[in-house]
């Protein structure tokens, strides 16, 4: 098992946003240097859910500061949200700066208000997240001799006569993700060759979805070096909250799920005729004004033993890799601090020395 911090810290408004930033890179700083293996950023947009964001830029920040061969995983870029050719970009262009360390997830997630504010059609918002996947792959693979390629989405269009600038950091092109809470996306992902992302469920959901992938990604035509790598660097994600005590951890997470549940409220509002709860649902999977079903199934919480006897049970369902959550929920610093400290310092040490696959 190898660990990666998750950076999506909510704010209240702008008079935080500054000091939200400056805390998480401090943490990110502190968990790597502890030992964790990688950095996993979102992209959220308008809805207060994501302080920074824009994963790309807050990635090639941290990447010189960190040590070379620390994985970035985006879980996820929003495809439908960007230009495809300057999402195409932003991937090369992360490739390189991370000396091929980069993992980009994509799915079609975010709220309606995000699509309003960058004016797409949050009702199309499947469709339109295959279309520009499939722009942002072909215009990565063209070659400067190749005929020219017209691309289109239903918002804009466009001809490359050359090629897109950077190139990638190698011959084999960025590593690419899919974000998915079903087994059959997960399958999808193994048959395709990439990286699966998924969480906000219990360890026993995820045995069956591993399984499939890896008999999917077995028979997707890589060989053994790249099927590892792959289910090495999948992941699960889950927020976390420890306290000394489980009954310390328990009484202070009530009043951050509320507020976290306002806030989600607010983030998915309804634009024209789409359904902001049916899409929050869609993305999220469990929302946090079900205290019960969130604490169950999107968080681990409790005290440093209670913790390493429940990542002992993603272990034992085949999870190598999980991404946790430190800083959300507008929490105090001291609470995220405490939590990352006493995971370093009594969880951590536990599931160290895990050997790593040579990247692909």
């Amino acid at each position: 098992m190898r660990f990666s911090i998750y950076l999506n810290p909510q704010t209240r408004g702008g008079h935080e946003d500054v000091e939200i930033i400056q805390t998480i890179t401090r943490q990110t700083l502190q968990a790597i240097e502890a030992g964790f293996a990688g950095v996993t950023l979102t992209e959220h947009h308008f809805s207060n859910y994501n302080t920074y964001g824009d994963p790309f830029l807050l990635a090639s920040y941290l990447a010189p500061q960190l040590p070379e061969g620390t994985v970035f995983a985006l879980s996820c870029a929003v495809p439908p949200l960007w230009n495809p050719m300057r999402l195409a970009q932003n991937v090369n262009i992360l490739d390189i700066l991370t000396k091929g360390s980069a993992i980009v997830g994509f799915a079609a997630g975010g709220s309606p208000l995000e699509y309003s504010g960058v004016g797409r059609d949050p009702a199309t918002r499947a469709n339109e997240n295959l279309k520009t996947i499939e722009i942002v792959e072909k215009v990565i693979a063209k070659k400067p001799e190749d005929p020219s390629f017209e691309w289109a989405t239903s918002v804009e269009s466009g001809v490359v006569h050359t090629r897109l600038m950077p190139g990638s950091y190698s011959a084999s092109g960025p590593k690419f993700a899919r974000a998915t809470q079903s087994n059959e996306g997960a399958e999808q992902t193994g048959l395709k060759g990439w990286y699966l992302f998924t969480g906000r469920e219990t360890a026993q959901a995820f045995e069956e979805r591993f399984e499939v992938y890896e008999r999917a990604l077995r028979r997707s035509g890589l060989n053994e070096e790249e099927v590892q790598h792959r289910l090495e660097w999948s992941f699960v994600q889950k927020q976390v909250f420890l306290a000394d005590t489980t009954e310390q951890a328990l009484a202070e997470i009530h009043p951050i799920l509320d507020e976290l549940a306002e806030n989600q409220k607010k983030a998915f509002t309804p634009v024209s005729s789409v359904d902001g709860a049916n899409t929050m649902l869609t993305v999220l999977r469990v929302a946090a004004n079900d205290h019960d079903a969130f604490i169950r199934e999107a968080l681990i919480v409790g005290d440093s033993a209670t913790f390493v006897e429940e990542i002992r049970k993603y272990e034992a369902a085949g999870v190598r890799h999980m991404t946790l959550v430190f800083n959300w929920g507008f929490m105090a610093d001291e609470q995220s601090d405490r939590s990352l400290r006493l995971f370093i310092d009594e969880v951590l040490p536990h599931f160290q020395n895990v050997p790593a696959v040579a990247g692909v």
